[in-house]
């Protein structure tokens, strides 16, 4: 079989991006410093968007299954159910007249409150991040509205089949751990949670300068930063917290978990082991699922026709895996063609030539990332989590460095063992495994 599975733009079009892009980020700088307790990490750029993002580590690992979704709903419930200083109306009405993206969210490794905003009226949305953060009511209304909104949502994503499949196939391969854990929550779960329990849950374990940081990214200056998170969150207090040590543990055996429905696509996803940002490992692992994802496509798609969107994705985060994914009406094809284009990436070393154009490829999405405030302000929070955020920063030089052989060598030690989950008829999924 020959190397064709890459297919990129032109080389001088990349170089040239590539050099723009550089010159662009040249203006650019990231530094991080301590405000009365609280981390702060600052990336300053000529764009006149800020993005800001307050971090809460932990993520499912500060609570257990019983209680899955209070974060999610305390975080939500922060920007939803009103401050001591904004009634829920009036944050709201503030929200939309100045166009402000105010969001919170619950995951496995951390949690987060969002703002964007343009720079000339981040004074007035600070005031609403600010007072969200240090002073939320959870207003009874609000929030039993709030509840649920966010039952009904489980209630459909479990009733897709993509989404299901995520679920059970995070619930299966990390069994055990607080991945097996929907930071969203269940029905029941959800059902049973109570404002004041989860108002409790927010001002007792969530709200403490020892679990949060702040990430900044935007045209705004590091003296105005400083003075601003002095005067909104001096009054946060600042409490001991050891974080859970979550181990990546490799499988030993290859399984399968069926969901069955009747329906007339089945749904499938092969969950690979993989390496955490911070491991050495990373960088090469990286190109070889970008390489494997470009394989399943020609292969899947477009040489046996078997599936509309097959790919492979990365998952970043404590426990770090790779989803080999497939919607497909032939399971048994579809998952003989999976282990064999897996088999055939760890089975060869690639040249230098396909080894620069994989490499070209990820320093293009980099680039196209640094374009858009959302996205550099999540790289950097993300990179924190996972131990440092100039993780997020030295990603590029990382990977410049990486090796054919290496490349090949790190796919063989992570990527030994498949835990498959399905979604769809059971007869063709048992059939498909055998």
């Amino acid at each position: 079989m020959k190397n064709n599975f890459l297919k990129y733009g032109s080389t001088c079009y990349l170089l040239l991006l590539i050099l723009v892009s550089t010159a662009t980020l040249a203006q650019n700088k990231t530094e991080e410093f301590t405000v009365n307790g609280l981390k702060v990490i600052l990336k300053q750029t000529q764009k006149e968007t800020i993005v800001m993002g307050m971090y809460f580590r932990g993520g499912t690992s500060n609570y257990d299954a019983a209680n899955a979704g209070i974060e999610s709903l305390a975080l939500s419930g922060i920007i939803e159910c009103g401050t001591a200083s904004f009634p829920a109306n009036d944050f709201n009405d503030q929200t939309d007249e100045y166009g402000f993206h105010l969001s919170g969210e619950a995951t496995n490794d951390y949690g987060l409150v969002k703002l964007g905003c343009i720079s000339k009226y981040v004074n007035e949305a600070w005031k609403l991040f600010s007072a969200a953060i240090a002073s939320p009511v959870f207003e009874s209304q609000k929030f039993n509205l709030l509840k649920e909104q966010k039952i009904n949502d489980i209630r459909m994503v479990s009733s897709n089949p993509d989404e299901r499949l995520k679920e059970l196939a995070r619930e299966f391969a990390f069994a055990g751990t607080s991945y097996a854990i929907n930071p969203d929550g269940s029905v029941a779960g959800l059902t049973a949670l109570t404002r004041d329990k989860v108002k409790d849950y927010y001002y007792n374990t969530l709200l403490n300068k020892k679990r949060m940081f702040l990430v900044v990214a935007g045209n705004i200056s590091r003296q105005d930063i400083e003075k601003k998170v002095q005067e909104a969150f001096a009054a946060v207090p600042e409490k001991e917290y050891n974080e859970v040590k979550i181990e990546n543990r490799l499988f030993s055996k290859e399984t399968y978990k069926i969901d069955n429905r009747p329906i007339a696509t089945n749904y499938i996803g092969g969950i690979l082991n993989a390496p955490v940002l911070s491991s050495d490992d990373y960088p090469a692992y990286r190109l070889a699922v970008s390489i494997l994802s470009s394989a399943m496509f020609d292969v899947i798609r477009l040489n046996k026709q078997l599936s509309y969107a097959p790919s492979a994705h990365y998952s970043q985060g404590k426990i770090a895996y790779v989803t080999m994914y497939a919607s497909t009406t032939q399971p048994k094809e579809t998952v003989k063609a999976m282990r064999f284009v897996l088999s055939y990436i760890k089975d060869n070393t690639y040249t230098g030539r396909i080894m620069n154009k994989v490499r070209k490829h990820q320093l293009l999405a980099y680039m196209q990332r640094q374009e858009i405030m959302s996205d550099i302000a999540d790289e950097l929070g993300e990179a924190e989590i996972m131990g440092d955020w100039k993780l997020a920063e030295n990603l590029v030089e990382r990977m410049n460095k990486v090796t054919a052989g290496e490349m090949q060598e790190v796919l063989n030690q992570y990527a030994k063992y498949i835990t498959w989950a399905y979604v769809g008829n059971k007869g063709l999924g048992e059939e498909a495994f055998k």
